[in-house]
């Protein structure tokens, strides 16, 4: 285990202390402690249909009562039938729209198939940006093309890491 938040190297990863870092958005430290990555299951819900709208479709993930991460984006990996694949991942309540419910939001990369009632998993490599809102929906697209370029590179290097 690496150190993690101040921790001394070598010291116990406590369940609390794994929480925490969830909780807090820290899942590269979190992955440090589990010695994988941090993964929710869920069914794939019916969302507002606005992340297609914008070009950038996602699964919106019935989580229940899962540790859900802090309000952010993601750079992860969603498996879908024995398939991985880079997914962009958005936790919260979409602040350019003026949403009030938190939502877990999985835009599969190089995915194009029907997810709706599937089971699948998302596994979070590290945090990206907090969550903010933009002044335009073109704006919030030119954002998430920046999300998905990090993430694609991301992604790459957990495949040659791991």
């Amino acid at each position: 285990y690496r150190a993690a938040w101040g921790e001394k190297p070598g010291a116990i990863a406590s369940s609390s202390l794994v929480r925490q870092l969830i909780r807090s958005g820290a899942v590269d430290q979190a992955q440090a402690c589990l010695d994988r990555p941090y993964m929710l299951f869920g069914k794939v819900v019916h969302g507002a249909g606005r992340g297609a709208g914008l070009g950038f479709p996602t699964a919106n993930l019935d989580a229940g009562s899962q540790l859900i991460p802090a309000d952010g984006v993601y750079a992860g990996v969603a498996r879908v039938d024995d398939r991985d694949y880079p997914t962009a991942i958005s936790i919260g309540v979409k602040p350019t729209f003026g949403d009030s419910m938190r939502t877990v939001e999985a835009h599969l990369l190089d995915f194009r198939d029907d997810l709706y009632a599937n089971e699948i998993s998302v596994s979070f490599l590290s945090w990206l940006r907090d969550q903010q809102p933009f002044p335009s929906p073109a704006a919030l697209r030119e954002q998430i093309e920046r999300d998905v370029n990090r993430t694609r590179e991301l992604f790459q290097q957990h495949l040659s890491t791991g």
